[in-house]
């Protein structure tokens, strides 16, 4: 699923949505997706064959090091350098390497990228509470401004409140880093 599958599925649980521009909606579904990637954090690893040489350039989805194995599980020093990472090899590495790495989610093609299975539904619910922020606020200036009853509409702080439990679920599900191990010489 992209993030803008997932936007579509989040605009269909609205009757009605008024909040429809396409610019505030990409920026609130920005804003779920930075905050899982801040809460939470996606580890992805990459494997790495001999012929990739001593120099990984930094993936697409790439965030931050977390770092690099050998295939027994032993920490390869690395550096990270301006234009990817450097591997400090000593001669006791075992190929494949694995590079351990937090993924970028906030910063992706909406359209190409798809979201890793794993957060889709914590990140909709979370979009979900962002847009029904705004949304019942501008519900609420309508049913004013008409002069119609708005008594059954959730009141602000209520809606904020599921925004930080949201963002307090999100921190339990933190990415667990895996370990690596030293070698012993």
């Amino acid at each position: 699923m992209t993030p803008a599958d997932l936007l579509e599925g989040v605009k269909k649980r609205f009757n009605p949505l008024l909040v429809d521009k396409k610019e505030e909606l990409h920026s609130l579904l920005r804003k779920a997706l930075a905050a899982y990637q801040d809460r939470a954090g996606v580890i992805t690893s990459l494997k790495l064959e001999k012929s990739d040489g001593l120099a990984i350039a930094f993936p697409d989805d790439y965030l931050s090091l977390v770092h690099v194995t050998d295939k027994d599980a032993f920490l390869v020093y690395s550096a990270i350098q301006h234009d990817g990472i450097e591997l400090e090899m000593t001669g006791y590495e075992t190929w494949p390497l694995r590079l351990t790495y937090l993924m970028n989610l906030r910063d992706r093609d909406f359209d190409s990228w798809h979201l890793p299975p794993s957060i889709v539904g914590m990140v909709e619910d979370y979009l979900e509470a962002l847009i029904k922020v705004q949304n019942v606020a501008r519900i609420r200036r309508v049913s004013i401004d008409g002069k119609f009853d708005y008594s059954d509409l959730p009141d602000e702080p209520t809606l904020h409140q599921r925004v930080l439990d949201l963002e307090d679920r999100m921190s339990y599900n933190r990415a667990i880093i895996p370990g690596a191990t030293l070698r012993p010489f």
